[in-house]
């Protein structure tokens, strides 16, 4: 176990809790911290903070910049970058230490990794919004993780496979235009987009909260766990950014 620095691009919610991800500033990898007991959900209380400017305690997001213990990668065929989150004493909340937002070079590397998913002409591999597990079973995924430059973003309200609320983000992708449609797992924008569209059931991109003329949006991609009842693991926008235009 050994402390890393932490850059914070998805805080979404998962089956049992929380997930959080994001790039190891030290390795200049993408990592997924978990339990590493239960491979799985963070409590509330694994995502809470101390904020570097009011020095009060919130739940992490996006572009945060914090110190991290990680240990070992556990093992998931689907999710390479899992690693167990080490404790840390209740009272002894991770401090953020500073953000994307004012560290040109940080958000220049979002940039970056924006750039690199441009290469591959489908997210994960595939057209649709999911990977069979069967295929994953056969041949593991190099990567869960992705960050894409969005075109033509729309946000529709829709149900989800349990009939509750949701939010899907339609946009096109890659050179051959694919046009996606992925489910909003997002803690802090999920609900203030579900509040936006009880009257209108779907906004564009440039109607998103906090946009205006001067920041782009990016997408943190994720591929879920392995959902039994259809068998598949789904995309899922874990993550919206909000950076300056260059």
């Amino acid at each position: 176990m050994h402390e890393t620095m932490f850059l914070c691009l998805a805080v979404s919610r998962r089956d049992g809790g929380n997930c959080i991800a994001g790039l190891d500033l030290d390795k200049g990898k993408w990592v997924r911290p978990v339990i590493s007991k239960s491979r799985g959900a963070l409590g509330d209380s694994e995502i809470v903070v101390r904020d570097n400017k009011t020095h009060e305690l919130r739940m992490m997001k996006p572009l945060d910049v914090l110190r991290l213990p990680l240990g070992e990668t556990v093992e998931n065929r689907a999710q390479p970058e899992n690693r167990a989150l080490g404790s840390t004493p209740a009272a002894d909340c991770p401090a953020i230490l500073g953000t994307a937002l004012s560290e040109p070079l940080l958000a220049e590397k979002i940039r970056a990794l924006a750039e690199t998913s441009n290469w591959f002409s489908l997210i994960f591999g595939t057209s649709t919004n999911c990977v069979p597990h069967s295929a994953i079973a056969e041949e593991p995924p190099s990567h869960s993780l992705c960050i894409v430059r969005p075109r033509n973003l729309l946000w529709a309200r829709s149900k989800s496979y349990h009939g509750t609320p949701r939010i899907v983000g339609w946009f096109t992708f890659g050179e051959d235009n694919t046009r996606y449609a992925l489910p909003m797992t997002d803690i802090d924008w999920e609900p203030k987009l579900l509040g936006l569209t009880l009257k209108k059931p779907t906004l564009s991109g440039s109607q998103s909260p906090g946009l205006d003329p001067t920041k782009e949006i990016l997408l943190t991609v994720s591929l879920g766990d392995h959902f039994r009842e259809t068998g598949n693991h789904y995309k899922l926008i874990a993550g919206v950014l909000l950076l300056p235009k260059k």
